[in-house]
């Protein structure tokens, strides 16, 4: 019986590498593709260096991954990311259009071609990662609760289109993750609050599973105790 397979964009990230390394334990074979490569290796794993907001280096990775290691079962795209925070009369046009191309251009472009090959085997699950801004916009982040909340939208409206296909569509919305990274500037108090990438790597596998087939279109928050 040959494995599942996950496609698996920013996958060199901090959250990204707990949903690999939760798939890989589960069976799966993970492709992941990300804009630098972080020297990761497993027998079922194939990394592929792809500027994810480039289509013709997404859709040449993409058909590359599916003949090298099989058609994916399972879409997450994690690429994300953000500028310091401003006031929207101060923020710079180039500024905006960075982080619309890094979080919103990512995912549909991943999504698409995503969709594109899962159409072929008639089933597939899809999870991108919004933001809990763009269900609760904030002051000084217009640009990302703009992409964040596109993101969502794009997710149901994907939904939509995938249910005569056999294909779902997800989007799951953390509050702070609990990283290396973030821990440098949080505080003792806040960061037991945070959500722990494995949680939220523990709900992208349900969601790609056989029972979590019957959730689409749902935008599912994990705040843990934020």
């Amino acid at each position: 019986m040959m494995n599942s397979t996950l496609f698996l964009t920013g996958a060199t990230g901090a959250l990204a590498s707990s949903i690999r390394d939760h798939f890989l334990n589960e069976g799966w074979n993970v492709a992941g593709f990300d804009i630098r490569d972080n020297g990761f290796t497993h027998e079922n794993y194939k990394a592929y260096r792809v500027d994810g907001s480039v289509e013709a280096q997404v859709q040449g990775a993409f058909d590359k991954a599916m003949t090298e290691i099989g058609t994916p079962e399972a879409l997450i795209a994690t690429v994300g990311g953000v500028k310091p925070w401003t006031n929207i009369d101060e923020m710079k046009y180039e500024d905006f259009e960075f982080i619309i191309r890094l979080n919103l251009s990512t995912t549909f472009l991943a999504v698409k071609h995503a969709m594109r090959l899962m159409r072929i085997a008639g089933s597939g699950a899809i999870i991108t990662i919004g933001a809990e801004p763009g269900l609760k916009p904030e002051a000084k982040k217009s640009a990302y609760v703009a992409a964040k909340a596109a993101v969502i939208a794009l997710t149901r409206a994907v939904a939509e289109e995938g249910k005569s296909a056999g294909i779902t569509a997800n989007s799951i919305v953390p509050t702070t993750i609990h990283t290396k990274a973030n821990e440098e500037w949080g505080t003792d108090d806040e960061i037991p609050k945070w959500t722990a990438p494995e949680d939220i790597a523990a709900t992208c596998f349900f969601l790609a599973s056989k029972p979590g087939r019957a959730i689409n279109g749902a935008t599912i928050r994990i705040p843990n105790r934020m």
